[in-house]
């Protein structure tokens, strides 16, 4: 009877032991492709004029922790730079028209996690392509807003400004860009 009653309740034991077994944790979220769609704006260019297109950026970052993330972005604004367009013959006659921006760089951003809300600060450094003579080495800066409008596909805003390193020559300045837009971005 005693064998029957140890065996009853090592059965027992063994039952609760594998129901009473913790859940596996999740994987955190190390890697984040970002798409936004927006507006640049950039100030005069080399005759005084000022030139907005809408565009698209793509971001590609790796989390290095809960609140700092650093990647790569590229971006392309139609209509935000600015070319030299040649017309006429014999007598040539020069103008700026539209152009496009683009850019790609590395960059950096530093946020919190507020009940699902996540408002951040970034900042990057990198190449603005924007026409003729225009192409510059600069930095942006600026900031950003998630919202978990979809759990899986967070909903974000960001103002960035992007200015260039060096100014170039008093001949010809480089335009500041500013952008803005709202996005989506997916985590694994």
């Amino acid at each position: 009877m005693r064998a029957l009653f140890a065996g009853v309740l090592l059965w027992g034991g063994t039952a609760m032991a594998q129901e009473v077994a913790p859940a596996p944790e999740p994987t955190p979220e190390t890697m984040e492709f970002g798409i936004h769609l927006g507006l640049a704006a950039a100030t005069s260019d080399s005759e005084g004029e000022s030139h907005i297109g809408p565009g698209v950026r793509v971001h590609l970052l790796r989390h290095l922790g809960p609140y700092f993330s650093a990647g790569a972005e590229a971006g392309v604004y139609i209509g935000a730079g600015s070319r030299t367009q040649v017309s006429g013959s014999g007598q040539h006659s020069y103008s700026q028209v539209d152009g496009t921006l683009g850019q790609v760089g590395l960059v950096a951003r530093l946020g919190v996690n507020a009940n699902g809300f996540r408002p951040g600060l970034v900042v990057g450094v990198g190449l603005n392509a924007a026409g003729d003579d225009s192409t510059s080495l600069g930095f942006s800066a600026g900031m950003e807003f998630e919202a978990p409008i979809l759990e899986w596909l967070p909903l974000s805003f960001d103002m960035r400004i992007h200015k260039a390193l060096v100014d170039g020559t008093s001949r010809y300045h480089k335009p500041m860009f500013i952008t803005g837009g709202v996005g989506w971005r997916y985590r694994w």
